[in-house]
Order: structure tokens, then sequence, then C-alpha cells
């Protein structure tokens, strides 16, 4: 293949992904929308900008990372797109 048809199928493949991702943030509480935006920082920010404890932190991180938005990297998450 030609560069140009990869880098076309890489175009397609995030604006596809994308969509996916808007349709579930589209169904999350706000809390959950709060704490996804936030992904990427460490559990400290995101308790002191949310004012939310670490174990609610925990559970939407997991509920997140079932809904496919976000993944484990180590004691943390982020974000897959």
């Amino acid at each position: 293949m030609e560069n140009k048809e990869l880098v076309r199928i890489r175009e397609l493949l995030e604006f596809l992904s994308k969509q996916k991702i808007v349709s579930i943030l589209d169904k999350l509480s706000k809390d959950e929308k709060q704490v996804y935006v936030l992904t990427g920082k460490k559990r400290e920010v995101i308790q002191t900008k949310t004012k939310f404890a670490a174990g609610k932190i925990s559970k939407i991180w997991q509920k997140l990372e079932e809904s496919g938005l976000i993944i484990k990297k180590g004691k943390s998450y982020e974000k897959l797109i």
C-alpha cells in the first residue's frame, strides 16, 4: 500500500473512533464526564478539581474502562484518543 492510502485509512479510523466516543460520552453522567475530561492527570489533581473522594474516582474510572474510553496504565488511566 502507498503511504497516502495508509494515511487515509488512519484518518477514517480516527473519525469512526471519535464518533463512537462521542456517542458513549453523551450517555455519561455529569460526574463521569468531569472525571473523563481530567483523566491523564494525577488522582490528587482530579480530587482537588472535582471534590470527589478517591473511591468515587476509581469507580468512575472502572466504568469508563469498561466502556472502552480509557485504559489502565500502571496505577493510573489514560484516554484512548
